[in-house]
């Protein structure tokens, strides 16, 4: 299970040392998708998709050895998709204090309504962030562009760049050390595992530590963070890739 060990101070330091330009696009496409998720419109859906390739671009799609874009009308066209949109209504609603684990590892529902079982969530995970890969880029292959477009839309949990991945690391967390995590089909082998099973170990950790981070956030320089658990844990997660910060550990 993962811990919060960061000091207030620690955790504040990190949100408000976190690039300023990376705050200013996540805020703006969560609020651009808050739309979006509510209603399902040609007109929401363009604005969504030309804010994302904003997002997207700032945070390197399309440079070196990153996928490129989809033509915006190609963006969103395809998130016009209902079954997309309805899969990630679901991945708003339900954020990461509704994921747990139980004292043998076991992963659980907050509620028993959530989804049928751990598998149903497997296949759905996987299965939003090939949609996404689909719909915003061309030939994607690794997990980091997807879940960046997941986490900007829906904040549901951090997207595994090499930062991030480095920061699990450096928090004791085996099995993301690859330099490349390629977009897993499903759960058969272990890099679909640890991607499955990251929300629920976030989720144990967010409803155990749910008081200090919220503290620490609400006297940060961007206190609307309090209830995005998932950028949260993003960016704390992004900042721990330097071994000298010691925030969160296994």
């Amino acid at each position: 299970m993962l811990r919060v060990v960061g000091e207030e101070t620690d955790i504040c330091s990190a949100i408000n040392r976190f690039n300023a330009s990376y705050h200013d696009d996540f805020y703006t496409v969560r609020q651009i998708s808050k739309a979006y998720l509510s209603a399902l419109t040609p007109h929401n859906a363009a604005n969504l998709a030309d804010a994302l390739r904003h997002a997207l671009m700032s945070w390197g799609a399309g440079a070196r050895k990153a996928p490129l874009l989809h033509l915006p009308a190609q963006a969103a066209s395809a998130l016009c998709s209902p079954s997309l949109h309805a899969t990630l209504v679901r991945f708003d609603i339900h954020q990461l204090g509704a994921f747990a684990l139980c004292s043998d590892g076991h992963r659980i529902f907050a509620s028993e309504k959530l989804y049928p079982s751990t598998a149903h969530f497997d296949a759905e995970l996987l299965g939003v962030l090939k949609m996404l890969a689909d719909a915003l880029f061309i030939d994607n292959t690794n997990v980091t562009y997807p879940m960046k477009a997941l986490l900007l839309i829906t904040g549901f949990m951090p997207a595994l760049d090499s930062q991030v991945r480095k920061g699990l690391q450096n928090a004791g967390v085996r099995g993301f050390g690859s330099p490349r995590y390629l977009l897993p089909s499903d759960t058969l082998k272990a890099a679909g595992q640890k991607l499955c099973s990251l929300p629920f170990a976030l989720g144990q950790c967010w409803e155990q530590n749910k008081d200090h981070l919220t503290d620490a956030v609400q006297k940060s320089d961007h206190p609307g963070l309090q209830t995005e658990p998932g950028r949260i844990f993003d960016i704390l997660l992004f900042m721990q890739q330097d071994p000298s910060r010691k925030l969160i550990s296994l």
